[in-house]
C-alpha cells in the first residue's frame, strides 16, 4: 500500500527524466550503428550522402533526426504531464 501510495508517485518525475535520457541516447546509437553497419536507414544515408558530398540530402537526413528526437521527447513529456498532473 504505502509502495502504491507513496513510493511510486514520488519516484515518476525521475522515471521519466531516465526515459526522456535514454529516448534520445538510444536514438543517437541507431545512427551510429547505421552509420557502422548498415546498409539502409538514416544513419547510413547521412553517411552516404557526406561521402559523395550532397549536402542538401545530408541536411535533410539531419533534419529527420532532429524532427524524431523532438517528437520522442513531446511525447514522453506528454506521457508524464498524463502520469504525474501534479508535477507542473
Amino acid at each position: 500500500m504505502t509502495l502504491q501510495k507513496v513510493v511510486l508517485p514520488a519516484a515518476l518525475p525521475m522515471i521519466f527524466a531516465g526515459l526522456r535520457l535514454a529516448a534520445g541516447t538510444s536514438l543517437l546509437l541507431l545512427v551510429a550503428a547505421e552509420m557502422i553497419a548498415a546498409q539502409e536507414g538514416i544513419g547510413a544515408l547521412i553517411l552516404h550522402y557526406g561521402d559523395l558530398m550532397i549536402t542538401d540530402r545530408l541536411m535533410a537526413g539531419v533534419i529527420v533526426l532532429s524532427l524524431l528526437g523532438l517528437v520522442f521527447n513531446l511525447l514522453l513529456q506528454w506521457a508524464e504531464n498524463r502520469a504525474i498532473p501534479w508535477n507542473k
